[in-house]
């Protein structure tokens, strides 16, 4: 069918079909700023403007645009210069991938062209509809803020950092006391630089993202912004079942569909085993992984691969492949998983270094700073003993941009694989022997991605579409859905974390016990360093002389968790925290008092980081004077401000705390700290 639409000022014909979507249209036109983010318009990554309204252009067909106006962020690309919706963007780094600039751009535009002078509310019931996985808002809202002052002709302020004065020496505690620390607009960074740190010209000034203006502009940045000659489309078959053994595939009526180049499954494709996590060399054991194997481990595990001339193609031939599986008993809860009589995920032989198969065990990790003996007497001896157990559940990281690769085979007879992804070096060396070719015959390009936040710390579907791009010599790409993203992606690790401390008359701990029932899913991935990381801080904030970590890394059926934000941190820092306030309210001391009696300080020894690592812990004994030392430390400035800036003398307040005009309200205040650092121990 033929359609007509002004698009960006321009009459233009399109040629389509009836059930092309408004952004597919788009894309083609070379619109690049409108972005995928689902097939449901629950993003707003592909909003546009129709006739001066934003619309998501995800959810319209092509046809229902025919005859009306269609706007995009390219329509302000007329120089090289920004629109000043554009540059306010820019100059308070309202954005951070960048994924969706152009639909909040293109919103605000829409806002200021209606209402001049809009109010914080309506600039935020604007971007309600438009997913922001990175900013809180905050930085958005101040950006179309600013932008229309400048659009009527308003001076406004340079957004600068705001510089604050210590409120400490840095390392004795102050005396909390009422007002604010700062009067600076909420968008604005605060800083409290080091007394160490000299004056700079970069560190502590405003700058400008260097790559904000390809973002503000929309201009083609990421994975999906490119479509090479003669492209193919690849569909997964994904499993309906947790666990199930494939007893057969029949890929004939697939095959014989016109259009279909290529189908890869465990019938045609070598069974070498890998790891998937991306994060050293070599990757820590287990490796459980094939590439397409006999057996689904998870509702969404990859059964089947199809490349197509078109993406329709590639979906009805997924459809007629057809499967015998034989449907197993799953597991769900780590709890149950090492359990007599569980179901055994893992029973092939093949897989390596799996620490007990038998009992769904993928690693086992043990570490403390004394021996038994000790860690017995320590706790025989405290004063108070407390023990809480803490669950986390399984969070999904959501980027707006889905995993998306798509490879060839260029003139050197190299496999280039363009992916979006957070580790583009251990996806070359982990892709390599998966396809049979030597790393230096392999080339990944990493663009711009759109998110990640440790879902793309993985070498996720690279290895399908190097199997289809070598199988069929034509370009291939793989975009995962939202619902794929949901099923097999990856995700947070649930954690079932049990701490056991000992206290002595003074307050001090004197033994502190961590053990930990990490889920990692299906697949050993990142499991074991994950669950590293929640030892290694769990065990780290708080000085303890006898300290133990204690942690079985378990196979249940559920969607393979792996890198997150934070990667393993935040499940461990949550239950201590808990924990210690539990402590303190327990011992009728003041929370942030029990907390600073005990917290690290310079001059301080972190002991439990030496028993804890991919690399394991050093041979023979550790002499203590090697353990790392803390330099310095910000925790007193940071609690000095951080309860000015929240007012924490509210949290006594019965007025506040229990409003009397609002009966059903009730309010609290909390005080938690968290370590974290980069790298991982021993690397």
């Amino acid at each position: 069918m033929n359609i007509t639409i002004a698009l960006n000022g321009s009459a233009t014909a399109i040629e389509c079909d009836p059930g092309d979507s408004l952004m597919d249209v788009l894309r083609r036109e070379g619109c690049f700023s409108v972005k995928y983010g689902s097939d449901t318009g629950e993003t707003g990554a592909a909003a546009v403007l129709i006739d001066g309204r934003l619309a998501s252009s995800d959810v319209l067909l092509a046809a229902q645009a025919d005859g009306h106006e269609i706007t995009t962020v390219e329509s302000l690309n007329v120089s090289p210069a920004l629109h000043p919706i554009q540059t306010a963007f820019v100059a308070v780094g309202a954005f951070q991938s960048g994924y969706s600039a152009g639909a909040m751009i293109l919103g605000a535009k829409a806002l200021l062209d209606r209402h001049p002078n809009p109010t914080e509310a309506e600039v935020r019931d604007m971007l309600s509809g438009i997913l922001d996985r990175e900013t809180a808002y905050v930085k958005p809202v101040e950006a179309v803020l600013r932008a229309a002052a400048v659009l009527r002709g308003e001076p406004v302020v340079p957004f600068v950092p705001d510089i604050l004065s210590p409120l400490t020496d840095g390392r004795r505690a102050v005396p909390y006391e009422l007002g604010a620390t700062s009067t600076a607009n909420l968008a604005v960074p605060r800083l409290v630089p080091s007394v160490d740190v000299p004056e700079m010209a970069v560190v502590g000034k405003a700058e400008l993202k260097v790559d904000g203006l390809k973002v503000a502009k929309g201009n083609p940045a990421f994975v999906d912004d490119i479509e090479p000659r003669g492209m193919l489309y690849a569909k997964v078959l994904r499993s309906p079942h947790a666990h199930a053994r494939i007893l057969d595939i029949d890929d004939t009526a697939a095959l014989g569909l016109p259009g279909v180049r290529a189908v890869k499954h465990y019938k045609n494709t070598p069974q070498l085993q890998y790891a998937s996590g991306g994060q050293s060399w070599p990757n820590p054991l287990p490796w459980d992984q094939v590439s397409f194997g006999n057996k689904a481990r998870h509702v969404g595990d990859r059964v089947a691969a199809v490349a197509a001339d078109t993406q329709a193609i590639a979906e009805e031939a997924c459809r007629r492949i057809k499967v015998t599986y034989e449907v197993l008993p799953f597991i769900l809860d780590e709890r149950e998983a090492m359990l007599d009589g569980a179901p055994v995920i893992h029973d092939e032989p093949e897989a390596v270094g799996i620490h007990d198969a038998a009992h769904n065990v993928s690693n086992r990790i043990k570490a403390q700073t004394v021996s038994d003996v000790e860690m017995d007497a320590a706790f025989a001896g405290a004063s108070h003993v407390f023990e809480d157990t803490f669950r986390v559940q399984q969070v999904q990281q959501t980027p707006i941009e889905p995993h998306v690769a798509i490879a060839w085979i260029d003139e050197d007879e190299r496999l280039v694989i363009r992916t979006s992804t957070q580790v583009p070096f251990h996806v070359r060396r982990m892709v390599a022997p998966l396809l049979g070719l030597a790393v230096k015959d392999v080339r990944v390009v990493k663009p711009r991605i759109g998110g990640g936040f440790g879902a793309k710390q993985e070498m996720l579907i690279e290895d399908i579409v190097g199997h289809l791009a070598l199988a069929t010599r034509k370009p291939v790409r793989l975009l995962l859905d939202r619902e794929e993203e949901f099923m097999a992606s990856r995700t947070r690790h649930p954690q079932t974390i049990t701490y056991k401390t000992g206290v002595d008359d003074n307050g001090l701990l004197v033994a502190q016990e961590m053990r930990v029932i990490g889920n990692t899913g299906p697949y050993g991935t990142h499991g074991f360093t994950v669950q590293n990381v929640t030892g290694l801080r769990g065990l780290s904030s708080y000085n303890c002389h006898a300290k133990r970590f204690d942690c079985y890394v378990v196979y249940t059926n559920i969607p393979v968790p792996g890198a997150f934000r934070g990667y393993g941190a935040p499940q461990a820092e949550f239950a201590l925290e808990s924990h210690m306030e539990d402590i303190a309210r327990q011992l009728g001391m003041d929370v942030m008092e029990f907390k600073r009696k005990n917290w690290v300080k310079e001059g301080d020894r972190l002991n439990i980081v030496m028993f804890l690592g991919e690399r394991g812990a050093p041979e023979g004994s550790v002499d203590p004077a090697s353990f790392p030392l803390v330099m310095t430390s910000g925790i007193e400035e940071c609690v000095a401000q951080g309860a000015r800036a929240i007012g924490w003398h509210r949290r006594d307040d019965p007025n506040w705390v229990a409003p009397p005009e609002q009966p059903n309200i009730r309010r609290g205040i909390g005080f938690a700290f968290c370590m974290h650092g980069t790298a991982i121990p021993f690397l």
